[in-house]
């Protein structure tokens, strides 16, 4: 048998042109240009990897250990210093009523007045006598300068001149007790008128129009809130350092501190409590203390280190306190205990963070940071 063998196709080398290079290049080098072209244009992902490769792009501040106050921090209440009950000088029907409960009164304004015509008659009646007084000042003083003159010419006796001496003393008493009669009068008359002692405002009015008032009847009860005091119960245990030190500040509810102009200590305690009370005089005209209010009262008692943060770096999401860590090119979020805040806003770090840290002073961006971070994208 003749066997059969499959004939093969010859196999045909076609020469290509070769690639389109600059002149002078040689094979090498174009071959790594080649590769270098399709390394380009695969598609790579833009991973978090990558992205941590660039510094962040955030303004840090370093965590800092300062030495601070240590502070003792107890409940207040504000009192105001010019508090009174305006009493009634004179007996009297009130015919007049100015003002109410809740209005502010200035300084020397009228509030009432009283029905005066007796004290008016009491006056004139007292003017009238202190006149005929001067009369008889004059007359005595004319008769003592005549008889001095025969006197002196040996013409009256020295019992004359005495009786004259003696007339003329009593004259100028008689005008001093009926000027001390026109003075009580006036200020009778004077007492009809009930004027405000300083600007406040009427917490109580405690008389009616048409009511007879006598003297020492309360008429009005005012404050002023110029002149405001913060009042505190220091425990016996806290009193020798608080005595120490003798500085004392309020904490507003805004949270801003304001210092005491004074602070007093009571030399006694409190016979129940057995707490020392301590005042502390506010500065005038200070926004938002109104009297009966309650406040945080602030006192020294000795010195402690802690770490320090700006407030605007710390983060407050319902439970969550924490601060964003800028660690290299690492960003983190950090959950912090927070305390006190101090003086420009540093914030206490009780726990969470250690001294050199730096912290994100800008947390929304920190924040914006970090998710694009995690998302893949860009700042």
């Amino acid at each position: 048998m003749t066997s059969k063998r499959r004939s093969l196709s010859p196999i045909v080398f076609m020469r290509l042109p070769p690639p389109i290079c600059p002149m002078g290049v040689s094979r090498m080098v174009k071959l790594r240009v080649s590769l270098l072209c399709a390394l380009l244009t695969i598609p790579v992902p833009w991973s978090a990897s990558v992205w941590a490769e660039a510094a962040p792009p955030l303004a840090t501040e370093t965590v800092v250990e300062r030495t601070i106050p240590k502070e003792l921090i107890l409940e207040g209440t504000v009192e105001a210093v010019n508090l009174a009950t305006v009493t009634a000088k004179t007996s009297g029907t009130v015919t007049e009523i100015h003002f109410d409960v809740n209005d502010f009164v200035k300084e020397g304004t009228v509030l009432l007045r009283f029905q005066g015509k007796v004290n008016q008659a009491g006056l004139l009646r007292a003017k009238a006598g202190l006149a005929g007084s001067n009369a008889n000042l004059v007359r005595a003083e004319k008769e003592y300068q005549r008889l001095s003159t025969l006197f002196d010419k040996k013409m009256v006796t020295a019992s004359q001149m005495d009786q004259a001496r003696a007339a003329l003393e009593a004259a100028k008493s008689g005008v001093d007790a009926d000027q001390a009669q026109v003075t009580t009068a006036s200020e009778s008359v004077t007492d009809t008128v009930v004027r405000a002692p300083y600007s406040g405002y009427v917490v109580k009015r405690l008389i009616q129009l048409g009511e007879t008032a006598t003297v020492g009847t309360p008429l009005f009860t005012g404050m002023s809130l110029d002149n405001l005091r913060v009042q505190a119960s220091v425990p016996q245990s806290w009193l020798p350092m608080v005595r120490a030190h003798n500085h004392g500040e309020v904490l507003l509810a805004d949270g801003k501190r304001v210092s005491a102009e004074s602070l007093t200590l009571f030399p006694y305690a409190d016979e129940k409590s057995h707490a020392f009370t301590a005042r502390l005089q506010l500065p005038p005209a200070v926004a938002g203390v109104l009297p009966g209010s309650l406040v945080k009262t602030v006192f020294k008692v000795g010195e402690q280190k802690r770490l320090l943060v700006p407030g605007g770096a710390v983060v407050r999401r319902g439970e969550l306190t924490a601060v964003y860590v800028v660690h290299g090119q690492t960003v983190t979020l950090q959950p912090v205990l927070v305390g006190a805040t101090r003086e420009e806003g540093w914030v206490e770090m009780i726990s969470g963070l250690q001294g050199g840290e730096k912290v994100a002073v800008d947390p929304v961006r920190a924040g914006q940071y970090l998710h694009n971070k995690r998302m893949g994208g860009a700042s």
